[in-house]
């Protein structure tokens, strides 16, 4: 198994089992050593001129490098946000480790034992208020975009379909050892494990979804629109099925820093944010990669 692989699956699992837990660090773009002027305040980060983003490597459309540099839709929102407040912004790309909670230890609060230093802020974190209380070096706010799994089919081989237990006797790609690999393999107590043809990677799924050689796909919805974009996959019917079962399937994604007494800097992202989504910048940003918004369910009920 590659290491670039293993990073891909460790960062989707990650996220989804620290939002199920109610139930070798990499700088891309600035290679810099332990700083003593990242206080965690908006003052420190303007001082220094530029703010330091955390973010998943290897990780379409969301972060990853790309031919010119680091690309996807958390890389073009840090940058945003960094303008907003005035700075300029490099991305820290990183592979994730074994859970969130050590993304978050060796990126935004202490640091990785080999060195590199902390960012200011990390996007792409679990936006769940349980998981949150457990990590009491991190303050998480700003949850921007909910992301569920979701299931794409093509029409002349499927009809639409109300509970997934219609996948039974269909081939079904997905990546290995990834949430739906789970679901499929553990839901409705496993009659659906026959479905699963397993790829190691999403990408090689969609690739074989094009080829015809299955039926449908299940992935993350998010990464699913944006490989599809990339694929040029053309026009295929999106089904987004909130999948019952065993497991937790959608999930809301947010900000974090680390905690300090000074809550500047937090506040200043959060204004920043606000600002992106009430002027439809943030919707714009995730259609560039080919993917369709969807606001935080705390946003939805707030607005109900």
């Amino acid at each position: 198994m590659s290491l670039l692989r293993r990073s891909h699956r460790l960062r989707t699992c990650a996220l989804w089992f620290a939002l199920c837990a109610v139930c070798a660090q990499t700088v891309v773009a600035d290679d810099r050593d332990d700083r003593d002027d990242s206080d965690g305040s908006l003052a420190a980060v303007k001082a220094r001129g530029t703010q330091e983003v955390a973010l998943y490597d290897a990780f379409p459309p969301y972060s990853y490098q790309g031919a010119a540099g680091p690309a996807g839709i958390d890389v073009d929102l840090g940058r945003a946000l960094a303008k907003r407040l005035g700075v300029g912004f490099k991305a820290r790309l990183f592979p994730a480790d074994e859970t969130m909670s050590v993304d978050l230890r060796n990126n935004l609060w202490k640091g990785h034992y080999l060195g590199g230093g902390v960012a200011d802020v990390m996007i792409h974190v679990a936006a769940d208020p349980k998981f949150a209380a457990r990590e009491d070096k991190v303050d998480f706010f700003g949850a921007y975009f909910n992301e569920a799994v979701s299931v794409v089919y093509r029409p002349d081989r499927m009809e639409d379909f109300e509970s997934p237990l219609a996948l039974s006797t269909r081939k079904v790609g997905v990546e290995i050892d990834s949430i739906s690999d789970y679901y499929l393999s553990g839901a409705f107590n496993g009659r659906l494990r026959t479905a699963a043809v397993r790829h190691g990677s999403l990408r090689e799924a969609v690739e074989a979804f094009r080829a015809g050689q299955l039926d449908a796909l299940m992935a993350p919805r998010g990464e699913l629109q944006g490989l599809m974009k990339a694929m040029d996959l053309g026009e295929v019917r999106f089904r987004q099925q909130e999948l019952l079962g065993l497991f937790r399937t959608s999930w809301d994604i947010g900000l974090a820093v680390r905690r300090a007494q000074d809550h500047s800097l937090r506040q200043a992202l959060a204004g920043a944010l606000d600002e992106l989504r009430a002027e439809g910048e943030l919707e714009k940003i995730f259609a560039r990669h080919g993917v369709v918004y969807v606001a935080p369910s705390s946003a939805r009920a707030g607005a109900e």
